[in-house]
């Protein structure tokens, strides 16, 4: 049977999100999908849908994310990270620690971003990096994204590091912020606020919701599981992204109907609305249900 659930894996720099779903296919010969795509140049956290568990992806792109980003200031560059074309480069010297940390203040809660003109957003069929990439005109577009936290770890003037170039200090900031966040944008931002514009240097995503680096698994590890055949084992249950919601247990008869599709309405049950996991008596994980006065009617069945 092929394995079921999310593989926490922990994404080398210079790999894309597309490129780590292909190499696991390949591996397992089983479908998989991300939640939620990571930069190339990035490392980190990147959670993949194994078997059945991609049907259950939407919650955990829903969830909040957590990072650590380096931003170097003074300099911009046309994908606003260290991947791109150099467009403006002027001193920062001047740059304190303190000043970055008042600019920071003004991008805590709901904030308005531009998506950058190399992301995978989409403009009439056509992803926005497509049509950079051809030189054509890219159109704006906006979000409103949430950044729960800001704070400034640490700040780097170029006379502490003269590797970093004269003029350029650089900033680690952890951020925590809800999906569609865009890091590079916000280190753009940055550095529009403090007047000397910035770029993204380099990035680490921590966590993915229920998903941390702590737990996380490299290439290697993942390549090593796969080859014991234990890699079901090293996955995370497909019912982890879905904590939030209630949890419904049934009987084997009521189990088993909505195992096969079917609505039920167990004796005693309360008035309810919303999603919920369902689970059998002996804790096997069963599905997503919609709850509506009592009634339990399946919504996404794993079994």
């Amino acid at each position: 049977m092929p394995p079921d659930g999310f593989l926490n894996l922990i994404k080398p720099p210079g790999m894309s999100s597309h490129d780590a779903v292909a190499w696991l296919r390949r591996l397992i010969a089983t479908p998989v999908g991300h939640a939620g795509s990571l930069d190339r140049a990035a490392a980190g956290v990147l959670v993949l849908g194994v078997g059945k568990a991609r049907r259950l992806i939407r919650w955990a792109l829903e969830s909040e994310k957590a990072y650590v980003a380096e931003v170097t200031f003074g300099i911009t560059t046309d994908t606003l990270d260290a991947e791109g074309r150099v467009l403006n480069e002027r001193d920062a010297s001047h740059l304190t620690a303190a000043e970055v940390e008042h600019a920071l203040v003004r991008f805590a809660g709901d904030v308005e971003q531009q998506a950058p003109a190399y992301s995978a957003v989409h403009a009439g069929g056509t992803r926005l990096y497509q049509l950079a990439r051809q030189g054509l005109e890219v159109p704006v577009r906006m979000r409103t994204v949430r950044i729960f936290s800001l704070r400034l770890l640490n700040f780097v003037h170029h006379s502490e590091a003269d590797r970093m170039g004269a003029g350029h200090p650089r900033a680690r900031i952890a951020v925590e912020c809800s999906k569609g966040t865009y890091i590079r944008s916000l280190a753009a931002d940055l550095g529009a606020a403090v007047g000397c514009g910035a770029y993204l240097s380099f990035l680490v995503r921590g966590r993915s919701g229920a998903f941390g680096v702590e737990q996380s698994m490299t290439i290697e590890e993942t390549q090593r599981a796969i080859e014991n055949c234990c890699l079901e084992s090293a996955l995370t249950p497909m019912d982890a992204p879905l904590s939030a919601m209630p949890a419904v247990i049934l009987e084997s008869g009521d189990a088993r109907l909505v195992a096969h599709g079917r609505a039920v309405r167990p004796p005693g049950s309360a008035v309810a609305s919303g999603l919920a996991r369902v689970y059998d008596t002996s804790g096997r994980f069963i599905g997503v249900a919609q709850l509506t006065a009592g009634e339990v009617r399946p919504h996404i069945v794993v079994v």
